[in-house]
C-alpha cells in the first residue's frame, strides 16, 4: 500500500510537530505502508521521512525534472528502500502522486498543502480515484478549520456527497494510519 502525505515543510512550529510527524513515519512503516511524498525534504516531512527509514520503511519521491530533487540529503539518497521519479510539470507530478496512492494523509501545512488537498478531495471523488481514503490529523488545532470548511461545501452541494464517505479527521497517529490501511469509510468523522 502506498500513502501520500501532504505537510508543511516551513512550518515555525516545526519543532512542536516534529514528534508527531516522526511518529507518523514510524506507523507508516510499521504498517508496511509506503510514503509517497513530492516537494522539499524539509520541516515536518522531513521528520515523516526520517520515521519511515528509522523502521526500514519505502519511500518514493515524485520531483518535476529541475527541481530541489538534486539537493536531497544522503539520509534519502543513501538508503536502498528510497526511489525517486521525475516529471515534466507541476500538473505531471500531482497527477502521479494521485494515481500511485491508495490514501492520502493530510498534516498541517501551507498553501501547498491546501492545493494538494484540494485536488486529493477533486479527484477522490471523480473517475478511477474515487473511494480513496483522505485523512486529515488534527493536532494543535492547525487543521482544525478544514472540518467546517469542507461540511460546508458539502452541504452547499458544491461537493460530491462521495467526499463525506472518503474524508476523516482524527487526532491519534495509530488510529489514523490504521484506518488508512485498512481504508475505512469516514463518513461520521465528516459529519460528526
Amino acid at each position: 500500500m502506498r500513502v501520500t502525505v501532504c505537510c508543511g515543510t516551513r512550518l515555525e512550529n516545526e519543532k512542536k510537530l516534529a514528534k508527531t510527524a516522526r511518529a507518523i513515519g514510524n506507523a507508516l512503516a510499521k504498517n508496511h505502508i509506503e510514503l509517497v511524498y513530492c516537494g522539499p525534504l524539509a520541516g515536518l516531512m522531513r521528520e515523516i521521512v526520517k520515521g519511515v527509514f528509522e523502521k526500514e520503511g519505502a519511500v518514493t519521491g515524485i520531483y518535476p525534472s529541475g527541481s530541489f530533487a538534486e539537493d536531497l540529503p544522503p539520509i534519502v539518497t543513501g538508503s536502498s528502500t528510497y526511489t525517486e521519479f521525475y516529471t515534466d510539470t507541476r500538473e505531471e507530478q500531482t497527477q502521479q502522486l494521485l494515481e500511485m496512492s491508495d490514501a492520502y494523509l493530510v498534516l498541517p501545512g501551507g498553501f501547498g498543502t491546501l492545493e494538494e488537498l484540494s485536488s486529493v478531495c477533486s479527484f477522490t471523488t471523480l473517475g478511477p480515484l474515487s473511494g480513496k481514503p483522505i485523512g486529515v490529523l488534527m493536532t494543535e488545532g492547525l487543521t482544525d478549520g478544514l472540518k467546517p470548511l469542507l461540511k460546508m461545501v458539502e452541504a452547499s452541494s458544491f461537493a460530491w456527497a462521495e467526499l463525506s464517505e472518503t474524508l476523516f479527521f482524527l487526532s491519534d497517529v495509530e488510529s489514523l494510519i490504521q484506518r488508512l490501511a485498512a481504508k475505512g469509510s469516514g463518513k461520521e468523522c465528516l459529519v460528526g
